[in-house]
């Protein structure tokens, strides 16, 4: 049996530390779309080796938009670079998160638009602060 000051500390202590909590169905849809829109844009940019990227359907994702399951579905169906290793990936990616929202993050989805404009001409994000007028 172990004396009592030394389990009170083991106890206090508490236990080995573990890993981190898994992400949340909507922290891995949010790092995923980002995953995604990375992965295009570095298509995007190498696209003088495979000139079909370019007929690739724009890939902007807003994952509160309920417009982007479509968006999703279109990229994947696209027959623009059919055997392209980097195609074929992204679209891998693209299935995969259209899978976790379409089934198993369904519920926990929270569409703020269905404007599917949006999708296609995104606003630009401005990052200067707009000046001040007295």
């Amino acid at each position: 049996m172990m004396p009592w000051p030394l389990s009170l500390l083991l106890l206090l202590v508490g236990p080995p530390a573990t890993q981190p909590t898994p992400p949340t169905c909507y922290s891995r849809m949010l790092s995923l779309s980002r995953e995604i829109a990375g992965a295009f844009q570095s298509l995007q940019a190498t696209e003088s080796s495979e000139p079909c990227v370019r007929y690739l359907p724009r890939l902007y994702l807003d994952i509160h938009n309920y417009c982007v399951l479509a968006k999703l579905r279109d990229f994947v169906a696209s027959p623009q670079c059919w055997k392209v290793a980097q195609v074929d990936a992204l679209k891998d990616k693209v299935r995969k998160l259209y899978t976790i929202m379409n089934s198993f993050c369904r519920r926990d989805l929270v569409f703020l638009s269905d404007d599917c404009n949006a999708l296609e001409y995104p606003i630009p994000v401005t990052k200067a602060l707009p000046d001040r007028q007295m």
